[in-house]
């Protein structure tokens, strides 16, 4: 009977700590954040609205909203100087909304009415298409670029090696296509060069 109470006290005394040791999971996602980190990518929790909901799944039986935003994580990449011609955008997954590539839609929030999208769309096109299936959108601000990712089960530090280079490969052809956008501006100015000092 003595030996009863004492594993019981001595489950009671450890038990909440075995309950903070950190799942299979929890060790998964932080690899994968601690790789991102090393290649140079910032990561974010954040919540992102679902657009591919069905109407009835945005209410309960109660007639009540449901929150269909889901948790993800976003692997975002700082670019070396800002966009002067770019707008900043967002694009979604998902079939319903203003297109931007086959199976994605630009956020309404996010400028998708600006002129030079349309340049976007045809510089990233054969990037966006061979995007992982498990990245849930792609978001361009004025000084970074990241994705909004899923972090399936089957991703490995190596995955993120993958979506990082994938960032900076986009990062670069945004860069370019900003510079060339500026280029025929710069051309056609009528001021004169400053002078070296």
């Amino acid at each position: 009977m003595a030996w009863i109470v004492i594993v019981v006290l001595l489950l009671v005394a450890f038990g909440p700590i075995l309950w903070l040791m950190p799942s299979r999971r929890d060790k998964r996602l932080n690899a994968l954040r601690g790789a991102a980190r090393q290649a140079g990518l910032a990561v974010e929790l954040v919540r992102l609205p679902r657009l591919d909901v069905a109407p009835g799944d945005r209410v309960n039986a109660g007639g009540r909203a449901v929150d269909t935003a889901r948790e993800l994580a976003v692997y975002r990449l700082p670019l070396p100087r800002s966009f002067e011609q770019l707008p900043a955008w967002r694009a979604f997954r998902a079939a319903n909304g203003l297109p931007a590539w086959p199976g994605w839609v630009f956020a309404t929030d996010a400028r998708p009415d600006h002129p030079r999208l349309a340049a976007v769309i045809a510089t990233l096109a054969s990037q966006v298409a061979a995007l992982r299936p498990d990245v849930a959108a792609i978001e361009c601000e004025t000084r970074r670029i990241g994705l909004y990712w899923l972090e399936s089960p089957g991703a490995t530090p190596e995955t993120v090696s993958e979506l990082g280079a994938w960032l900076r490969n986009a990062g670069l052809a945004l860069l370019q296509l900003d510079a060339a956008l500026a280029a025929p501006a710069d051309a056609t100015s009528d001021e004169e060069p400053p002078e070296p000092i």
